[in-house]
């Protein structure tokens, strides 16, 4: 397995922003992932996990340590009537296609998000009323020390965006999917329904991160920052969009920090004028396993 020094963490983000991670892999399967941790233990290393790089902000200066990227690697799939068995860097809309070959429904709402199945899991991703936590039978997870570990669904404690994934203890290898059977042409044409929706409501051409923040309970993040007047708002190349308020595009070289002084003016301005807290749906990498 190739361990690269110094790369460039905005090559491998949706926001294409980020510092060089001091070391960085890409593993193709679960004995490299276990090869990664040890090389990490055994220099000391901190590690953080990197999928698509979507719903990611890497800061300006970086990573110190190992950044180890599913993405792309641990993407095996396998199907036995109603589970799907999906590696973590399973890409959703192979995950998708596969699922509406074999006439198996649930998944639709995933439709355009461009995040890998360990992701969305650990995040318990969703749009639409939909989440994914609902259809995720089990997890299969290794720790610091590259021990693998099965967790059942109740063990996962999926919330709203949130799930025990998050705290950075264990990284999903392996995410298993009970869906229910359905009519091939009906999931697509639902599939299409969806990109159509998010086409119409969503920036799909500056790069971004998706959603900036959660929706408050009965509230849309996205309206109060519209009513806080926020759309076209800009630090620097940060700029929040003019078509979707809850998304903050970069025009070309932003920076980690533009992206959080701007993200730390909306919160605020929202906070003021309606007394609600935004919470983030981005993720900082700040976080680690050590």
């Amino acid at each position: 397995m190739k361990m690269v020094r110094n790369e460039p963490l905005k090559k491998h983000t949706s926001f294409r922003i980020g510092g060089p991670a001091e070391y960085f892999c890409a593993p193709t399967n679960i004995d490299e992932l276990r090869e990664a941790l040890k090389f990490a233990r055994e220099n000391r290393l901190p590690v953080a996990i990197l999928g698509m790089g979507t719903n990611l902000l890497a800061l300006d200066n970086g990573f110190r340590g190992l950044v180890i990227k599913l993405g792309g690697g641990l993407n095996k799939v396998t199907v036995r009537g109603r589970v799907i068995h999906a590696g973590a860097g399973t890409l959703l809309p192979v995950l998708l296609n596969i699922a509406a070959r074999r006439g198996l429904a649930g998944l639709e709402f995933l439709a355009g998000i461009p995040g890998t199945v360990g992701g969305a899991a650990a995040m318990n991703a969703g749009a639409w009323d939909g989440e994914i936590g609902r259809y995720v039978d089990r997890v299969r997870a290794l720790d610091k020390n590259g021990d693998l570990k099965e967790i059942k669904k109740p063990g996962l404690r999926f919330g709203y965006r949130r799930s025990v994934l998050q705290k950075g203890k264990l990284i999903a290898a392996e995410v298993v999917l009970k869906l229910r059977k359905g009519s091939p042409g009906r999931i697509r044409k639902k599939i299409l329904g969806f990109l159509e929706k998010r086409k119409l409501n969503q920036p799909l051409g500056s790069p971004n991160a998706g959603s900036i923040f959660k929706n408050p309970k009965g509230k849309f993040a996205g309206k109060l920052l519209e009513e806080a007047g926020f759309k076209g708002a800009r630090v620097g190349d940060a700029q929040v969009s003019v078509k979707h308020a809850n998304f903050i595009l970069n025009l070309g070289e932003a920076k980690a920090r533009d992206v959080i002084k701007l993200m730390t003016r909306m919160r605020g301005a929202v906070k003021r004028k309606f007394k609600v807290t935004l919470e983030p749906e981005l993720k900082i990498m700040v976080q680690s396993i050590s």
